[in-house]
C-alpha cells in the first residue's frame, strides 16, 4: 500500500515517514501541494495523508483537485489539520477528504484510521476487478452475438453496424438522453434485428407484400424472438426491451405491442429512426439531397418528430461534407476506365480486394463487379470527381 505524505515542516515530514516505514507502507513524500501534485500524477499512491495549512496549494485545494481528475484508481485522502471545529470538519469533507487527524498528531490514532483506509482501498480495487470482470465479460457476449450474425449474413452485420454508429450519433444529439446510455443504444441497434437469425431464410429473401399471411406473422414475431434469446443474459434485458421495441411506430401502427408516442422507449425511437434513414440511403438509393421529403414523410407517422428534426440535420451535414469531398460514391455499372478509385476496396469483412490506384482497367472494373455478385463486396465505390 503507497502513501504520499504531504507536511511542509521537515521535521514533522520526516517522523511521519518513519513512522510510515515502520507500519509497513511505501512512502513518497512532499513538501507543498504543488509537490504532491507532480507526485500524484507520477507514481500509484493509494493513500494521501496531507496537512491542511500549506503555502500555494493548501490541503484542501489538494483535495479538491485530486476529487476533480479521472484517476484509474480511488485515492483515500486524510487531512491533517489543528482546525478541528465542526464548520471545518464539514468544509474538508465538502471537498473530497475521506478522514481527519486532529493536531498535535497521536500517531496510534492516525495508524488506526489509515487501516481503514487501507481496507477501503482494498475493497474499492476488488471491486473494480470485478466490475472489469464483468465488462469484459458483456463484450464478449456483445462480440459472440455480432459474429454470429456476420456468419448468417455478411450484410446483414454490416447493415447492424450502421444503425449502430447512427444511433449513437443520434443519441448524443437528444437532450434527453444521459451519456451512460450511451453503451446501451450502441448495442440495442447493433443487435435490433437478431430474431431475425430465427427465421426461415427464403422468408427473408421476400418481401413484405410478397408473404403469405403466415408467413407475415412470423416476420412479425421477430422482435419478440429477438428479446427472448437476449433477456436470458441478465446484463442484456435492458437491450432486449429495446430489441423488443424497435418496429414500433409513433402513431401507434408499429409492431409487435403497438406502442405509441412517448409510450416507445425513447433509445427505441432513436434506434428506428436510424434504421429508417440507412434503409432510405443504403436499401432506397435516396440520394442526401431528397432524404429530407422521404423523413418529412415518416415525420409523426413511424418516427419521432423531434429526431426526426435531428436527422434532417445529420443529413444536411452530410451534404455539406459530400460537397467538399474530392472524391463521390457511384455504382460499379457506372464505373469507365481510367477512373481512379480514391478508397480501397475491401470486403464486408474488411480484407483488402483492392487498392487505391493511378487508373482502372476494364479487367480491375470486371473483378469487382464478380465480387459485388458474390456479395464480398458492396455495389458501389468511391472515385475521384
Amino acid at each position: 500500500m503507497n502513501v504520499l505524505i504531504v507536511e511542509d515542516n521537515p521535521v514533522s515530514l520526516s517522523l511521519m515517514e518513519n513512522k510510515f516505514k515502520e507500519w509497513g507502507y511505501t512512502t513518497f513524500s512532499a513538501q507543498n501541494g504543488m509537490e504532491a501534485w507532480t507526485s500524484l500524477k507520477s507514481n500509484p499512491v493509494n493513500i494521501v495523508v496531507s496537512d491542511w495549512i500549506m503555502p500555494g496549494i493548501d490541503g484542501l485545494s489538494l483535495c479538491r483537485r485530486i476529487r476533480e481528475t479521472d484517476f484509474e484508481h480511488y485515492m483515500y485522502l486524510i487531512l491533517v489539520t489543528a482546525q478541528n471545529s465542526q464548520q471545518d470538519i464539514i468544509q474538508g469533507l465538502e471537498a473530497g477528504a475521506d478522514d481527519y487527524v486532529a493536531k498535535p498528531v497521536d500517531f496510534e490514532e492516525l495508524r488506526a484510521r489509515v487501516k481503514i483506509g487501507a481496507r477501503i482501498v482494498r475493497t474499492e480495487r476488488k471491486l473494480s476487478n470485478e466490475h472489469e470482470l464483468i465488462k469484459r465479460s458483456y463484450l464478449q457476449t456483445i462480440r459472440m452475438f455480432t459474429n454470429l450474425q456476420d456468419a448468417f449474413d455478411d450484410g446483414f452485420g454490416w447493415r447492424s453496424r450502421r444503425a449502430s454508429e447512427l444511433s449513437v450519433k443520434l443519441a448524443k444529439r437528444v437532450p434527453d438522453v444521459p451519456k451512460e446510455d450511451y453503451p446501451l443504444v450502441e448495442t440495442a441497434a447493433l443487435l435490433h434485428d437478431i430474431g431475425m437469425l430465427s427465421l426461415p431464410r427464403e422468408l427473408l429473401s421476400k418481401k413484405r407484400g410478397e408473404m403469405t399471411g403466415e408467413e407475415r406473422r412470423i416476420f412479425l414475431s421477430h422482435p419478440i424472438l429477438g428479446e427472448i434469446v437476449l433477456k436470458e443474459i441478465e446484463s442484456l434485458r435492458p437491450v432486449a426491451e429495446l430489441v423488443r421495441a424497435h418496429h414500433e411506430q409513433f402513431n401507434g401502427r408499429g409492431f409487435p405491442d403497438g406502442l405509441h408516442g412517448d409510450g416507445i422507449p425513447l433509445l427505441a425511437r432513436i434506434i428506428t429512426a436510424a434504421v429508417a434513414y440507412n434503409n432510405l440511403i443504403h436499401k432506397g438509393k435516396v440520394p442526401l439531397e431528397n432524404i429530407p421529403e422521404n423523413l418529412q414523410r415518416m415525420r409523426g407517422y413511424q418516427l419521432d418528430p423531434a429526431i426526426t428534426e435531428q436527422l434532417l440535420e445529420i443529413n444536411l451535414e452530410s451534404i455539406h461534407e459530400e460537397k467538399g469531398k474530392h472524391y463521390i460514391k457511384i455504382p460499379l455499372d457506372d464505373l469507365q476506365e481510367g477512373m481512379t478509385l480514391a478508397k480501397n476496396v475491401r470486403t464486408r469483412n474488411r480484407v483488402l480486394v483492392m487498392s487505391s490506384k493511378a487508373g482502372l482497367t476494364g479487367t480491375d472494373i470486371e473483378t469487382l463487379k464478380k465480387y459485388a455478385a458474390l456479395n464480398y463486396i458492396p455495389d458501389n465505390v468511391f472515385v475521384h470527381k
